[in-house]
């Protein structure tokens, strides 16, 4: 290998980068070259325990084995380090890319990559979306190794695979599919990693872009694939039949198969007595509806259903509603967007901050469009009470997916009523009894789905 040639594919390859390291060697006689980028690598790494035994080696009398130099120099000198070689420079600029320092000598057709990586990740953390009261409170990083860690510290078990690969053409995303050998059925393994290495995309930096590649053909309301920031969570899909995959850059780890059940299942729900982990999920389903059906059901009777309404209860709502211009259909879509409006605010202003516009929005703003005489106040109740209950799903996609439904009955029951509304719940659960993924039906409870995966 000639060390001039080494140059022109780095200049080739990265340009005039900066942050790309090359030190020029001479050993023995023999030209070399040391090159790395100091952006993927901890440099007094390398000064340390590959620049300095290269220097010492310089000079020094090698054992003659029938090496090569660039072969003794990694015996003797290198050997504490995870190193490579290859015969060609084709994965030069990847191998660079991934925090490996490259050694080349003339007169060696053979390049020796050294492991000098640098790793400056986010320490372990509580979850930021997926809080518990009782339980572990470790939350996944950005770093895929640690999370491995993270469940191979949960999962004493030999069985635990991590199956590598890699996914998009500039970014070089490391992926990792992870499964309990045994526990999760072939066909559902073989479908993800079909799904996998079919995948083709210029980058990938988070999870939530691969979620798509796992849902089922066609269109479907509700999220098929469950995410999780919890080892502990994830561990426990992963000992009930399903396969998890770590994207390398993002703290949330993707979960297939997912049944509805999921969404509506805490990790604390393990660590309390069973009688009242019962009664809390029921709450969840109720909240579901409340979510879901309080703004369409308000809107259905206040508009074609008075007599449904207790007299005094009707009475109280009359009195609210005199001088009030929109008609209930109208007053419920203002509300509903104004609160989208402060959501969207609170989470996307700084988090100090966020709370502040998230308190004023909804007391102050609230009572003044009341008191101004546009909106009613069991019209604020109503959408307040949906707002707040769609917070209850323990998983945040859940909730906003649903909310996008809430629309559409708000529009069947202004139009056609409580059938209106009927309707859009009986199609809700048609639609819900055709979900099928990976062969598992969507309304399958999770407890019970060890039996519905064949193995």
């Amino acid at each position: 290998m000639n060390v001039n040639r080494l140059i022109t594919e780095l200049h080739r390859a990265f340009g005039e980068t900066d942050d790309l390291i090359q030190i020029h060697l001479l050993i023995r006689g023999e030209k070399g070259l040391l090159v790395y980028l100091n952006s993927m690598t901890n440099s007094s790494f390398v000064m340390d325990y590959v620049v300095k035994p290269l220097s010492q080696a310089a000079d020094a009398e090698l054992p003659d084995h029938g090496d090569s130099l660039l072969d003794s120099l990694r015996k003797q000198y290198l050997s504490g380090l995870t190193s490579q070689m290859t015969d060609h420079l084709n994965r030069l600029s990847e191998k660079l890319g991934e925090g490996y320092a490259a050694i080349v000598l003339d007169g060696d057709d053979r390049v020796l990559y050294v492991e000098v990586k640098k790793l400056d990740t986010r320490q372990v953390n509580e979850p930021s979306t997926q809080n518990v009261v009782r339980g572990p409170k470790e939350g996944f990083t950005e770093s895929a190794s640690t999370n491995m860690s993270l469940i191979r510290r949960r999962i004493r078990n030999d069985k635990l695979r991590f199956e590598k690969y890699e996914i998009g053409d500039q970014s070089k995303t490391a992926i990792y599919l992870a499964f309990v050998e045994g526990e999760v059925g072939m066909d559902v393994l073989e479908q993800v990693r079909s799904s996998i290495t079919s995948c083709r995309m210029k980058s990938l930096f988070d999870s939530g872009s691969l979620e798509s590649l796992f849902r089922p053909p066609g269109f479907t309301l509700f999220p098929t694939v469950n995410n999780s920031e919890r080892p502990d969570s994830v561990c426990d899909y992963l000992l009930n039949r399903r396969a998890a995959v770590i994207v390398n850059g993002s703290p949330f780890v993707l979960v297939v198969p997912a049944v509805l059940d999921d969404f509506f299942s805490s990790p604390e729900d393990q660590y309390q007595w069973n009688v009242f982990s019962a009664f809390v999920r029921f709450i969840r389903y109720v909240s579901f509806f409340f979510s879901l059906c309080m703004p369409a059901l308000y809107v259905a009777v206040t508009s074609y259903h008075q007599e449904l309404i207790p007299t005094l209860l009707l009475t109280s709502i009359a009195a609210q509603r005199e001088g009030i211009p929109f008609p209930a259909v109208i007053e419920i879509f203002m509300m509903e967007i104004t609160f989208e409006i402060l959501r969207e605010a609170s989470t996307r202003m700084p988090r100090i901050v966020g709370q502040s516009i998230a308190i004023a929005g909804a007391l102050v703003l609230g009572e003044a469009v009341v008191q101004a005489g546009i909106v009613s106040n069991i019209n604020v109740i109503v959408v307040a009470l949906a707002v707040i209950s769609s917070y209850v799903a323990p998983i945040y996609t859940f909730g906003s997916n649903i909310r996008l439904f809430r629309y559409a009955l708000i529009v069947a029951g202004a139009s056609l009523g409580l059938y209106g509304v009927i309707l859009g719940c009986a199609f809700l659960m048609v639609h819900l009894s055709r979900i099928e993924m990976y062969g598992v039906p969507y309304l399958t409870s999770m407890r019970r789905l060890a039996g519905k995966i064949p193995s």
